[in-house]
């Protein structure tokens, strides 16, 4: 009886071509970046540097401020590689933050290289705008779509004392200039009781003429100098009813429960005040953000102090699924948030130091 041995060898190679690529398939989902709490990370805070050029009071130490090291600050190269690890595992959204990104060189080489990345839908950065001005019309060409831009307040002699530089007018022009490259442009500001809440007001009124979308962020225990108290955050209702009561009533805008900020509008449709209570009204539950420091940590929370060594995996030579599978499991360890904090009722000074993790 003869037997047909070739269809056999057929069969066999069919089915190890199909097993082939059943394993390829498996090999390409990584599930998503989920944590135990049932959250998706969908944005990544990159954080180029840990040096600035001002020494605002709620962020960086006054004096004896401790740099990184050059070598352990990660390269562009490293830095791509692994934002392209997290877009494989469904970030789509990314903001270059620092210290002051900007300050480090050629940093529209890195915008434009992240750019090139399938399935990264936006790239936004953080500054304090001190030399964007110079530098915005490359970063938009390289493919920055936003800025979040600081500014703390508009008096000259207070934002020497608050940012230790004398800079308001150069952060000015700045706003202008990413407002005429066309960028997405948000201000940032810091509402410290004492300091400038005096100002509310005036921001309220700034949103209204300018078309600017301004975001009053309640004050973190983030501070190198130290300096947090629970009697200097300045709440959202406190903001709010300034705003209500000096200028015109605010409406809630429908808002996107994984923001941070809580968007409204006044009752005639002119303006935008966007509110970030991270201490009045933590918004933990619905966070989607996680963060890569400049020295290669892996933060899933702002309050983690150590974080998870991703620099270490690049530099010992492991492949881009070890280091997938070692953010999957540290995603799972990921932390409720400042919200726990608060509850335990151990909120105090510099939890974590902002110019070393990012904004």
């Amino acid at each position: 009886m003869e037997h047909d041995y070739g269809y056999m060898e057929e069969e066999i190679k069919t089915k190890k071509n199909e097993d082939e690529t059943q394993r390829q398939k498996q090999e390409q989902y990584y599930g998503d970046l989920s944590d135990g709490f049932g959250r998706v990370a969908r944005k990544l805070r990159i954080s180029v540097t840990d040096r600035c050029n001002l020494r605002c009071i709620y962020c960086m130490p006054s004096d004896n401020v401790e740099w990184f090291e050059k070598d352990n600050i990660l390269s562009y190269e490293e830095i791509t590689r692994l934002t392209a690890v997290f877009v494989s595992l469904g970030v789509n959204k990314i903001r270059v933050t620092g210290g002051e990104p900007t300050v480090r060189p050629h940093i529209a080489n890195l915008i434009e290289a992240i750019s090139k990345l399938d399935g990264v839908k936006s790239i936004s950065m953080t500054t304090n705008g001190l030399l964007l001005q110079d530098n915005v019309l490359r970063l938009k060409k390289a493919g920055l779509d936003g800025v979040n831009i600081s500014l703390d307040t508009f008096r000259t002699d207070r934002f020497k004392s608050i940012c230790g530089v004398d800079g308001l007018q150069r952060v000015l022009a700045s706003i202008k200039a990413a407002d005429l490259a066309g960028l997405m442009l948000k201000i940032n500001t810091v509402v410290i009781r004492g300091w400038n809440e005096d100002e509310v007001v005036d921001f309220a009124r700034f949103a209204r003429n300018t078309g600017h979308t301004v975001r009053l962020i309640e004050f973190m225990p983030l501070d190198g100098t130290g300096i947090w108290r629970p009697d200097l955050v300045v709440s959202k209702k406190e903001m709010v009813d300034m705003i209500n009561t000096n200028v015109k009533n605010l409406v809630p805008l429908h808002n996107n429960t994984s923001e941070p900020a809580t968007l409204y509008s006044f009752a005639d449709g002119k303006g935008t005040i966007g509110f970030i209570p991270s201490m009045s009204e933590p918004f933990c539950k619905y966070c989607d953000r996680i963060r890569i420091t400049s020295d290669g940590r892996l933060l899933t929370c702002l309050f983690e102090s150590l974080g998870y060594n991703l620099k270490n995996l690049l530099r010992e030579g492991k492949s881009d699924n070890d280091i997938r599978r070692y953010i999957l499991e540290s995603m799972q360890k990921k932390p409720e948030g400042i919200i726990s904090v608060i509850r335990a009722k151990a909120l105090k000074p510099t939890l974590n130091i902002m110019n070393r993790i990012g904004g």
